[in-house]
């Protein structure tokens, strides 16, 4: 008789079909409660509040509920960046030159990589282990959910393996600890939210010195963009408002490199990144842009009768708060302003979908453990924000902004 074996519930948390996916609202319009992968219990307070995502015509919105019900919406850190930056050229001579089809199609298959991608690196850093035996079907599994063409598999499966090894590779070089994975945040005072990938512990191999970290992942073979540098900056000052007691000390963007005999990646530390001088200026922007958007639903409704009654009272015009406090489930709405669950002893039972939080009640064995490790690294917060820092004289910047974007997407077409 076989024994059996037992799944740790992290690792089913990630694998599992998705059952309760987001909740379609309105055509086109969907609705999803955003709940940390994975969350370390032991070292920090879940957020007091809930946050939920909106997804409506190409624009997405996180909002939480405030103590009086209403819905407060945060336009998400990739949104607010594509309403201020411009398109670089040579991304815009890569969709002349590929159509709009043809352009859109890759475009949608390298956000579907990036996701799955995504995935395995967080079944990796929570379980600790990888079964790479057990990758054919597992991608067989999410490329049926995600209705995506046959021709992928041949190309992705190698892919991932060699990927996953190289996310390896970096955890044990770094001695990576997670935080929280895919952790949802607000930014109360400058109005934006977000999914971090990966807050977390990492260990300067040459120093042996332990610090808080954000580490952002790109499927991208070559450099990063100047928004993904952006997007860390964003990421750090969201999660410092929340969690001013373990501020973040550095930000990296993480890429895996094609490689043949050895595991290597591509890490920049974006910490001093010249461009995070800009955001106050887009945040500004970005405010204005969202004041512009029309964030009004117009629903046709009811039965027409063209003998008696009026066309218009088959129009039904709603906000988008309106909208929520009407379709969002009962008890979506006032908890959200509730104090943060009391941790216990007891494992949670874990809730359907794919968006939920694993807590730690006990730290992992690091997959290396350096011989002297160094004692954390504190750091002091000041009461300004970077930006309202004064400006301190201009570096290099290095390539400019096109000429990275022109790099990257020569090597790998598109990545969002």
């Amino acid at each position: 008789m076989k024994e059996e074996k037992t799944i740790d519930p992290a690792l089913a948390a990630l694998v599992e079909p998705e059952q309760e996916q987001a909740k379609e609202i309105e055509p086109g319009m969907t609705v999803e409660e955003i709940r940390a992968v994975y969350f370390n219990a032991d070292a920090l307070k879940e957020p007091a509040y809930r946050v939920f995502q909106l997804n409506s015509d190409g624009y997405r919105y996180y909002y939480r509920f405030n103590e009086a019900g209403e819905p407060e919406f945060f336009p998400s850190v990739t949104t607010l960046l594509k309403q201020v930056m411009p398109t670089p050229p040579a991304l815009l001579d890569w969709m002349i030159a590929n159509g709009k089809d043809g352009s859109v199609e890759k475009r949608d298959l390298a956000a579907a990589y990036g996701t799955f991608m995504h995935i395995q690196f967080e079944t990796l850093v929570i379980n600790r282990r990888y079964d790479f035996d057990s990758v054919p079907a597992v991608l067989l599994g999410y490329m049926e959910r995600e209705n995506l063409p046959e021709k992928v598999f041949a190309e992705w499966l190698p892919k991932i393996r060699k990927d996953v090894l190289a996310f390896a590779q970096f955890v044990r070089d770094y001695n990576v600890k997670p935080l929280a994975i895919e952790i949802g945040l607000v930014h109360p005072k400058y109005n934006y939210a977000g999914c971090i990938d990966l807050p977390c512990l990492m260990t300067d191999p040459k120093s042996g010195k332990q610090f808080t970290a954000i580490v952002d992942f790109k499927s991208g073979r070559k450099g990063f963009y100047e928004e993904h540098e952006l997007q860390l900056h964003l990421y750090r000052e969201m999660w410092n408002v929340n969690y001013p007691e373990t501020p973040v000390a550095r930000v990296f963007n993480f890429s895996p490199k094609d490689w043949r005999t050895k595991p290597t990646y591509n890490l920049k530390d974006q910490t001093d990144s010249v461009n995070a001088r800009k955001l106050p200026y887009l945040l500004a922007l970005a405010s204005i842009e969202d004041e512009k958007r029309d964030n009004t639903l117009t629903i046709v409704r009811g039965v027409l009768d063209l003998d008696n009654g009026k066309i218009a009272d088959n129009i039904l015009t709603l906000s988008l708060a309106d909208l929520i406090k009407t379709k969002s489930a009962e008890k979506d709405a006032p908890e959200q302003a509730a104090k943060a669950p009391e941790t216990t002893d007891e494992p949670e039972p874990p809730k359907k979908g794919r968006k939920r939080a694993v807590k730690a009640t006990k730290e992992h064995e690091p997959i290396n453990s350096p011989s002297e490790p160094g004692k954390p690294v504190k750091t002091e917060i000041d009461e300004k924000l970077p930006w309202e820092q004064e400006p301190e004289p201009a570096k290099p910047a290095g390539p400019t902004p096109e000429q990275a974007a022109k790099d990257n997407l020569l090597n790998d077409e598109i990545e969002l």
